[in-house]
């Protein structure tokens, strides 16, 4: 029997995924203990300031990667979308977890119409950009926090709705809001609706690959190819939603740098090239 520690943000969402992560491990190592080891970031603690102002997705996972590196953890439980595109050395995704919903949604309570929406909560350029374009009477603030922080927020009407990704509302059995679908041409963030598990390269192998999805890891694989290559992520509005059938990968972008917007769909079956074949015509399509 083997005692495996996994590290996770300390947040109620955080540790709602890394249990289902453990639960997924459970049923292939039932003779194993899995122990949650909660570990504060920085991204976790300074809400007063904008991701963007000090130092976009890495702040939080820096102090788990950490973590990992002096061997206080043997894996750690990340939301993909929230992973920089460079990783410390040394370090790999070895897994992705079967994808939850990839969806933004709109979020507010029973009492307030979408008409009467003036004032829309997002951190994210990604987010805000796409939005405005459906409601262009709207003015967007700047919100952090963790999901109860943030509804709380609307619930006193500071704001009067706010974007959130589905797959955390619905891992949080939120149940007494309203959520409006913001359509199927709002591009998601890169590994929107996906758990990556992040390790040592060349250890705890046979656990991550044991809870492996191939249909998520090639998607994340194809959408972060997009980030990187491109340079987009929490500084520029930049979303990539990818989705492979088993033998071809259809995927839609969303760049805009310089008040261009640049929307593509293509398809490929090498996640890697297709990424960054993308992000090549996004950029060409940006200097034009």
């Amino acid at each position: 029997m083997s005692i495996i520690k996994i590290g996770s943000r300390k947040s109620q969402l955080a540790i709602k995924q890394t249990e289902a992560v453990i639960k997924k491990l459970k049923e292939h190592f039932p003779n194993d203990t899995f122990e949650i080891v909660g570990i504060s970031t920085k991204g976790d603690r300074q809400l007063d300031k904008s991701l963007q102002s000090f130092g976009g997705k890495g702040v939080f996972i820096k102090e788990i990667e950490t973590a990992l590196l002096s061997g206080e953890i043997d894996m750690a439980v990340h939301s993909a979308k929230d992973m920089p595109t460079e990783i410390c050395n040394g370090l790999t995704i070895s897994a992705a977890l079967l994808r939850d919903d990839r969806s933004d949604v709109l979020v507010h309570f029973g009492d307030t119409e979408l008409s009467d929406i003036k004032i829309i909560g997002t951190g994210s350029a990604r987010r805000q950009s796409q939005a405005e374009k459906l409601f262009p009477n709207a003015v967007f603030k700047p919100i952090r926090g963790n999901i109860g922080t943030r509804l709380e927020k609307v619930k006193n009407g500071e704001y009067d709705a706010v974007i959130m990704a589905r797959a955390a509302i619905n891992r949080l059995a939120v149940s007494d809001v309203k959520i409006e679908n913001l359509g199927d041409n709002f591009i998601c963030a890169a590994g929107q609706g996906i758990l990556a598990i992040e390790t040592v390269v060349g250890k705890a192998d046979k656990y991550a690959q044991a809870i492996n999805d191939k249909v998520a890891m090639t998607e994340l694989k194809c959408e972060r190819a997009f980030l990187q290559y491109t340079g987009g992520g929490c500084h520029a509005p930049c979303g990539a939603s990818a989705e492979f059938n088993g033998k071809e990968i259809k995927m839609c972008t969303f760049f805009k740098e310089n008040d261009k917007e640049i929307y593509l769909e293509m398809f490929g079956n090498d996640p890697i090239l297709l990424g960054k074949k993308m992000a090549e015509i996004t950029l060409d399509k940006i200097k034009e």
